[in-house]
């Protein structure tokens, strides 16, 4: 009986140590990221038989476990990828919206001012500093479309590299999480490294969005929301961030045998499918744009098709040039290619091979299913892809759509001064081909139309007069130089630099003016025109004007052949385009117009993005304070603990003390 009482003493002295260890321990690690709070669990140990009675014989600690909730977590995973996803999109859209919604220098600012100067030129069009102004609220908006689209490229540059720095260090925690499920299963009881490794499986939750399946040997499997394999055992599946690529898909039967091909970039991944049977230049596709949900429409809504052909006549969609080559079978009804014109997101299986788990949304904004949804990387590739891209896309068109309607104006008019001189700012690949197919950026818009060009002698008088015919599907730009050499034989000299560019060039004592443009082929070349470039990043002011305002057009060449003084139809012109209806990336719509959605769906990006994101946090605040309240340290709750072990340490030594008096008083009596 005495022995007992001693054996109880003793292991209820271990039990209060091992208690106050635990305590002082949760405590040391109530600021440690992740740590698990740990409980001793005691058991009763088996009683015994005294004097034909059932004695206890105390109680054992018999594990130190932590009070972890693993559905609690899942849903608590789920619910802070989505606010991780949210979070990283939201810092790069509110930067967008703060370069676009600027009150007083914004962008719709400097266009309305640019615009406002052409009308107050127009009513004073010989003023040389109407024209300075002029030129100087020019400077300003070139400037601010200079700047923003490189502040555009510079955002997309920083997305890239936040998305190459989180795949790295996903690939990290996929090898940490492998190499602790190693040494869990090696020492299951190894509690620290449990909680490590759940932590690490938050860290990676917070870049990709993560399931868990706990093992009941402690190993716990990874894997994307998507199903996709990460950490298996002490088995790994890396994520790899790649280039852009094209991918194949044919038909078991299909025996094609060329390859798909393309060049451009695009925010937009296009999925191509054959709808016929046939060779390259027969067969016909159509695209989609959101993996196969839906298929690109025309303006009837019936899907678009498009004949496959080869480099010499490739396919021009969303900015992607796409032909194929070295095909001598037929298509198969029912092929497919992807075209990833980006660079973007993979999962590398077992042999190698990649699988393409690149965020992608519809065209009503849901994620596609397949691929990442969950996790930065998710709010990384949809602010780049969804938002930043096409937002400089529609910048571009901007860009492009004021440069040729200045400039096609521009062209046709007259400044202070008759020429001497004139070189083109647009280049031609070539100037034997047709001028369809030159290069030239504005090629698609020059038509079939006359070229008036009028020179005049030393005093101002009518020389010689001529039109020019011009036909780009049948006139290459050295037929239209002969044309001008052959019309003003000693007057005026036209010619291809070495660059591909038109120069102008009249005799030493004569001018010459534009009478005339209806084919827009000056414009389209840069010849006499208001602004050189063809996007945000690359719009400029011609030289010819910048170096001397009295070459900014204001009037036209009258039916004499003289510019009048006081001319202003073509800075009446200009000062309209704010309310003219024009083509701007494919839309009918407004220069001013067009600005304004840009601002607009900025603002309702940032606007939903942070709507999201209040509502996850709402909800992983919730979840991670439910998990929290039963695994995270209360340093008040331990302190209790500590003083009750305390106690149970003092009552155990007690116990002790009074057993060991017990047997001196029997060791007496012997």
């Amino acid at each position: 009986m005495i022995n007992n009482l001693y054996n109880i003493g003793l292991t209820s002295l271990q039990n209060a140590q091992v208690s106050i260890d635990n305590a002082s321990n949760n405590i040391a690690n109530a600021d440690t990221t992740g740590y698990q709070k740990t409980t001793a669990i005691y058991e009763t140990s088996d009683s015994i038989t005294l004097y034909g009675l059932s004695v206890g014989t105390g109680a054992s600690v018999v594990a130190i476990q932590t009070a972890f909730d693993q559905f609690v977590e899942a849903q608590y995973l789920d619910a802070f990828a989505d606010l991780e996803r949210q979070t990283a999109a939201y810092g790069y859209l509110y930067q967008l919206d703060s370069l676009f919604n600027q009150t007083d220098s914004g962008l719709s600012t400097t266009l309305d001012d640019f615009l406002l100067a052409w009308n107050d030129l127009a009513t004073d069009p010989d003023s040389l500093s109407a024209r300075e102004a002029q030129l100087g609220e020019t400077q300003t908006l070139i400037y601010g479309l200079n700047s923003t689209a490189e502040q555009l490229e510079s955002t997309v540059d920083s997305i890239n590299a936040e998305i190459s720095d989180e795949v790295d260090a996903a690939n990290q925690l996929i090898e940490d999480i492998a190499q602790a499920n190693v040494a869990i299963v090696a020492n299951p009881d190894d509690l620290q490294a449990i909680s490590d490794r759940d932590q690490m499986i938050r860290d990676l939750d917070a870049l990709i969005g993560v399931d868990t399946i706990y093992k009941s040997n402690g190993e716990v499997t990874i894997l994307t929301d998507e199903g996709y394999t990460m950490v298996d055992g002490a088995q790994t599946h890396s994520l790899v961030y790649s280039d852009q690529q094209a991918t194949t898909s044919l038909l078991r039967d299909s025996d094609y045998d060329g390859s798909v091909q393309f060049s451009g970039t695009s925010s937009e991944e296009l999925l191509i499918e054959f709808v016929s049977t046939g060779t390259d230049g027969t067969a016909q596709f159509k695209v989609s744009t959101d993996g196969g949900t839906t298929w690109l429409e025309d303006e009837d809504g019936d899907t678009m098709l498009y004949t496959a052909g080869d480099e010499d006549s490739p396919v021009e969609i969303e900015g992607v040039e796409i032909w194929f080559e070295d095909g001598t079978t037929d298509h198969t009804a029912g092929d497919r290619y992807t075209i990833i014109p980006k660079s973007g997101l993979y999962w590398e299986s077992s042999d190698g091979s990649l699988k393409n788990i690149t965020p992608m949304t519809d065209d009503s904004g849901q994620d596609v299913s397949g691929r990442t949804s969950g996790g930065s990387l998710a709010g990384l590739f949809t602010a780049r892809d969804d938002t930043v891209i096409p937002t400089l896309d529609d910048l571009d068109d901007l860009a492009e759509a004021l440069i040729w309607e200045v400039n096609s104006a521009h062209s046709q008019g007259a400044g202070l001064e008759a020429h001497t001189g004139v070189t083109g700012s647009y280049s031609v690949d070539d100037s034997s081909a047709m001028l369809s197919n030159s290069g030239l950026n504005y090629a698609d818009e020059i038509q079939a139309g006359d070229l008036q060009l009028i020179t005049y002698n030393d005093d101002d008088t009518v020389s010689t007069s001529s039109i020019i015919s011009i036909d780009p599907a049948t006139d290459s730009l050295d037929d239209v130089v002969t044309a001008i050499n052959t019309a003003f034989v000693g007057e005026l000299t036209a010619s291809v630099n070495s660059d591909g560019q038109l120069v102008l060039a009249s005799a030493s004592d004569m001018t010459f003016e534009i009478a005339g443009d209806s084919s827009n082929l000056l414009a389209a070349l840069g010849t006499n025109t208001f602004f050189a470039g063809t996007d945000a990043s690359s719009i400029s002011l011609d030289s010819y004007v910048s170096t001397d305002t009295s070459h900014i057009n204001t009037g036209v060449v009258g039916d004499d052949g003289l510019v009048s003084s006081g001319s202003n139809s073509i800075a009446t012109m200009m000062a309209e385009l704010s309310s003219t209806t024009t083509t701007v990336g494919g839309l009918e719509t407004s220069l001013t117009s067009a600005l304004a959605t840009i601002v607009s769906e900025v603002g309702s990006a940032v606007s939903s993005t942070e709507l999201k994101q209040t509502y996850a946090q709402t909800s992983a605040e919730y979840l991670y304070n439910q998990q929290a309240s039963a695994n995270e340290v209360n340093v008040d709750e331990e302190l209790i603990e500590l003083t009750k072990q305390q106690q149970q340490y003092q009552a155990a030594a007690e116990i002790i003390s009074i057993t060991q008096t017990m047997m001196d008083t029997i060791l007496d009596m012997v």
